[in-house]
């Protein structure tokens, strides 16, 4: 592990683009467009997922405002920079995306059968509660790598001052 933490640095034709000035001026925020390419199980529904927190769970936790960062460089160039902070969960991906398959098929059942494909057999509620349980804190992560697919969520701001370009 580099100790580095990676947030795409898209091509300018990718509709979730981020110029290179906007990044290194004023740092990466959950409102950064390029935080739109990450997934974030816990918005999907967020009420139902407010409503199902565990009682023991940060303050600071907020998914409206969490920005979906990488463990490892996934692209050709990327945004870099430490990791600066203990506000940092990894959830099981792989449930996040099963949350967003079944609020689709709730969503648009009635209107398009294409949609029963998504149906995963589970209520809503049932994902939302498999997400919470897969929460674990970065360096547990790092320790125990349970998931194929991480979803890693910062619930802090960058600070441009430590921001780099990481190119492969």
């Amino acid at each position: 592990m580099n100790n580095l933490l990676y947030h795409a640095y898209l091509p300018e034709n990718h509709e979730h683009h981020v110029s290179l000035e906007e990044v290194m001026s004023g740092g990466i925020k959950y409102s950064t467009k390029s935080n739109n390419r990450y997934s974030n199980g816990g918005r999907v529904k967020f009420e139902i997922t407010e409503l199902l927190r565990p009682s023991n769970t940060p303050d600071w936790i907020n998914f409206k405002e969490a920005i979906g960062v990488d463990i490892t460089n996934r692209f050709s160039k990327s945004f870099c920079f430490p990791i600066f902070t203990g506000k940092i969960l990894v959830f099981d991906g792989d449930i996040s995306l099963s949350t967003y398959d079944q609020v689709f098929y709730e969503d648009f059942k009635d209107f398009d059968e294409e949609v029963l494909n998504f149906d995963t057999g589970e209520t809503i509620e049932y994902w939302i509660k498999l997400y919470w349980e897969s929460m674990m804190t970065l360096e547990d992560y790092l320790i125990k790598k349970p998931y194929s697919k991480p979803e890693v969520l910062l619930f802090e701001s960058v600070p441009k001052e430590i921001i780099q370009v990481c190119e492969e």
